[in-house]
């Protein structure tokens, strides 16, 4: 609780302190991603194209991120329906307007976490939408009943399949965004191999598979993550100096030059600058890194 309010106190000096001096009007991540808290969280419209929001998360409201990953699930679902006509990707929860606790994610706190509805086709592998449910995908990668959730009541889904040529176009649309750093996609270990053997069948960049399988990780403390994708970004380098913290490894090495990188500024002091920014801001906001 006490850190709650610690938090609370680091957005409130950050808005007094008025736009211009700590942020230009954009989003503000706040904390770690299961302790925090989002500034002017950017909406996510319901509709876009290549995606859907069903109705069953617009209820919810849970649809708002840091400017960043709002605007990476736009463009990697224009770019997947670019690339295959007629693909529409179903998202769920994002944070909710504020962020903090969720009563349905132990994660989704500072707007930097964001499920993606897998994408699927029927029996003539055409393209199906998303409905009110997220099924599960089996070891035949057919559609099965979603997991149990309390409080959650899916609706019905047509028979389907994980499509996996479209849900691997959606990891590589976002591995490649350059706006954006992925720290992880979880899911099930299966349907990740699914999408790497389908990757390196038609050719793709092995670093870019190199990276995708790095990236796509089975979770071992929560749900199997085999019937949706769950994207989480790094903090921004715009948003580190004002409290937002990283849980987990720094995966790649430009990841970690970019991390230690000043915001708009030279690394020219070997990312001195940047850590006495985390040291004077962490006590001041109640954060630390944390452990891996």
């Amino acid at each position: 609780m006490f850190g709650r309010s610690l938090l609370a106190l680091a957005l409130l000096v950050t808005g007094c302190a008025g736009r211009g001096l700590l942020t230009d009007g954009s989003s503000v991540s706040v904390g770690t991603f299961n302790h925090g808290l989002l500034r002017r969280g950017h909406a996510l419209p319901w509709k876009g194209e290549g995606y859907v929001v069903p109705e069953l998360w617009r209820k919810r409201g849970s649809r708002y991120g840091t400017d960043e990953l709002a605007f990476a699930i736009a463009r990697a679902a224009r770019r997947v329906r670019r690339e295959y006509p007629g693909s529409t990707l179903g998202v769920g929860d994002l944070s909710k307007r504020g962020g903090g606790d969720s009563e349905l994610h132990r994660s989704h706190e500072n707007g930097r976490d964001a499920d993606l509805i897998f994408f699927a086709v029927d029996a003539k592998n055409r393209p199906v939408s998303p409905v009110n449910s997220m099924p599960r995908y089996g070891a035949d990668l057919r559609a099965r009943s979603p997991a149990p959730t309390p409080g959650v009541v899916f609706g019905p889904f047509s028979p389907r399949r994980f499509d996996v040529k479209r849900n691997w176009a959606l990891v590589r649309a976002l591995v490649e965004d350059p706006d954006i750093d992925v720290q992880f996609l979880f899911c099930h270990e299966r349907l990740k191999q699914a999408m790497l053997d389908y990757a390196r069948s038609i050719g793709e960049d092995p670093e870019v598979i190199d990276e995708a399988a790095s990236l796509l990780h089975q979770p071992g403390d929560s749900l199997p993550h085999d019937d949706h994708l769950h994207l989480r970004i790094y903090c921004s380098s715009d948003d580190r100096p004002y409290g937002c913290v990283d849980r987990g490894p720094q995966r790649w090495w430009k990841k970690r030059y970019k991390y230690m990188a000043p915001s708009r500024e030279p690394l020219n002091d070997g990312g001195l600058s940047s850590a006495l920014a985390k040291l004077a801001v962490g006590p001041l906001f109640g954060l630390g890194r944390a452990a891996p």
